[in-house]
């Protein structure tokens, strides 16, 4: 048989056989790429996944203002958490405390970005003129994460109180307590901050629409503050011959010692849950209401910047609701409330032989937090 006549049919076959083996080896190699790419990119999450779990995280807290018991209180409960052993290798947490004005607040920010923490917790002199600054914090890398008083920037993360629910029940509270009518004095805060401009808006809107009968014959401001409040509300007792509650975002205690000192009847009054307005009222046996503004909330900021940070947990950009509001017994009446409603309890949401000074409830979650800490850090 001569290799003429032969060879075109076996070099076919040939040529079938070894494109066949080719189109093996090019799936195998691809595949076998793909599987060395997969384990690659799995092998680096998961150790980008344990660096971020075994990291110190640098966690700056700005705060602009220190003229209460509750913002020293909200420093001492952060600086415990990140103290504990939870957290103690894990974070570096550094205050900076500054004036009471957005201008100061900026400035000291803008320092704060040149040292390029893993993230700011921030107690906003105003919601919106920090924004440009807390952006420039975004954009640099760094988590934002602002609390009580918040701002607006949509980077930021944000813990606010629900100022609107608090101010909406302290007003219905109150109008139930009178029935209606009466005289009453109403505290103007701080202002220009949010809660003060929130509580008046509403207070004003749900007395106009329900209560109509109730008269707003005098103003103050307590900058959530004991001496301003005594001072405020002893004037417009002055210049008020009858007063038939006080609604205030402040000090019951105040406004017992003035009411005192003017030799007037005590009122039905709304208030700060501050350990000693309740334990000023729980003594009076006076119809008191009491919102809260848990000094705590710090905790819950480094919780969950530690758990964004390791990318253990997601939240969505604004939280509400971690709060709750407490009445006297004899303020404990039916009226519909927004928010969660508890009445004292001594030991459980007040201390009647702990400071006055403490903002109660001192505890929250899974944690054991003390008054003593909270007094102290």
């Amino acid at each position: 048989m001569g290799l003429e006549e032969v060879a075109p049919a076996k070099i076919n076959q040939r040529r079938e056989k070894e494109m066949v083996k080719t189109r093996y080896w090019l799936v195998a190699a691809v595949a076998a790429g793909l599987a060395v790419a997969g384990y690659a990119v799995s092998s680096v999450s998961a150790k980008a996944r344990a660096t971020a779990a075994s990291r110190k995280f640098t966690i700056y807290l700005s705060n602009n203002y220190m003229g209460n018991e509750w913002r020293p209180q909200m420093e001492n409960v952060a600086k415990v958490i990140a103290s504990s052993p939870q957290y103690r290798g894990k974070v570096s947490l550094q205050i900076r405390n500054v004036q009471l004005t957005p201008a100061a607040q900026i400035q000291s920010l803008q320092s704060i970005i040149l040292q390029k923490p893993s993230a700011i917790m921030v107690d906003a002199a105003s919601p919106t003129a920090l924004n440009p600054t807390i952006e420039q914090a975004c954009h640099a890398g760094i988590l934002v994460f602002t609390f009580d008083q918040v701002v607006t920037a949509p980077c930021a993360y944000k813990l606010p109180e629900n100022y609107r629910a608090e101010a909406e029940d302290m007003a219905n509270w109150l109008g139930t307590v009178l029935k209606g009518k009466g005289n009453i004095l109403m505290d103007t805060g701080l202002p220009g901050i949010a809660i003060s401009t929130t509580f008046l808006n509403v207070w004003k809107h749900v007395l106009a629409t329900k209560y109509p009968h109730i008269k707003i014959v005098g103003t103050f401001s307590s900058q959530y503050a004991p001496g301003p409040e005594l001072q405020g509300v002893s004037a417009d007792l002055a210049q008020n011959a009858h007063i038939s509650g006080i609604l205030s975002g402040g000090y019951c205690s105040s406004d017992i010692e003035a009411l005192r000192r003017a030799g007037r009847p005590l009122v039905p009054l709304t208030c700060l849950d501050v350990n000693g307005n309740e334990q000023a009222c729980a003594k009076a046996k006076l119809p008191c209401f009491f919102f809260g503004a848990p000094a705590w909330v710090s905790g819950v900021a480094v919780e969950h910047i530690v758990n964004l940070l390791e990318h253990k947990v997601k939240y969505p950009k604004s939280e509400f609701d971690y709060n709750t509001n407490f009445v006297t017994k004899q303020g404990d009446v039916r009226f519909k409330h927004v928010q969660k409603l508890q009445v004292l309890t001594p030991g459980v949401n007040y201390y009647p032989k702990e400071s006055a000074a403490l903002i109660t409830p001192v505890t929250f979650g899974n944690w054991k937090l003390t008054p003593k800490e909270v007094l102290n850090g």
